[in-house]
């Protein structure tokens, strides 16, 4: 079989994916590597000790979907299948607590990055990820435009509301370069989206729905 160091090559200077794909796909090649190999046996093995394991089909499903790609790469004959997962309906905010979110008054500096990232989110519906790395010379307040980069690099426009716009520059300040939401360090948040959710609990006096960002969404 062809050495999944060349995969990861090729996938990154032939395919220019982003530096988190190539990690995932690492980290694809550690769990099949921890219960087996990546022999058709071997990948059978892997799947059950990870059930065995407590791993959520989910979480297989996930990299399963990074074995498949190197296995085509690598012309193997055979193919790993998706498991069932069971459909679940994800717990929201009701539609009083988004209220209490938007109308919440920050006070510390702290505070008030969360507040203005969340809204960002709530607003135009991007990714955690995205409105973490957004940099303020990418706003567009004239036009009402926000340019993100997303997965795979891929850079798209995002309009938000003349609400948001107000609640941008605000916060922007005098600031005219730069991450829009950095640390005190002027470095990117990496911030989880669950732990973002519980950090605003307190806010939202509600216990933290368990999901990921589609539980602001009514």
């Amino acid at each position: 079989m062809k050495p999944f160091e060349q995969f990861l090559k090729e996938r990154k200077y032939l395919k220019n994916v982003s530096a988190r794909t190539v990690e995932f796909y690492e980290d694809c090649r550690k769990a099949v590597e921890k219960f087996g190999d990546f022999s058709e046996d071997g990948l059978k093995q892997w799947v059950i000790a990870s059930r065995e394991s407590g791993l959520s089909a989910r979480s297989i499903n996930t990299r399963i979907t990074g074995i498949n790609a190197y296995l085509r790469w690598a012309g193997e004959p055979y193919k790993l299948s998706q498991l069932k997962e069971p459909q679940k309906v994800l717990p929201t905010y009701p539609a009083e607590h988004l209220k209490k979110l938007v109308t919440f008054k920050a006070k510390k500096k702290g505070e008030r990055r969360l507040h203005a990232l969340v809204l960002t989110i709530l607003d135009t519906g991007i990714r955690i990820e995205e409105a973490a790395t957004a940099r303020v010379e990418n706003v567009d307040f004239e036009n009402m435009l926000l340019r993100v980069h997303g997965k795979g690099d891929k850079e798209r426009l995002v309009p938000f509301s003349i609400q948001l716009r107000k609640i941008l520059w605000t916060w922007k300040g005098e600031r005219e370069f730069g991450l829009l939401f950095d640390t005190r360090n002027g470095n990117p948040l990496h911030t989880r989206t669950i732990g973002l959710l519980a950090c605003l609990s307190p806010v939202l006096n509600a216990s933290d729905p368990r999901g990921s960002s589609g539980c602001t969404r009514v």
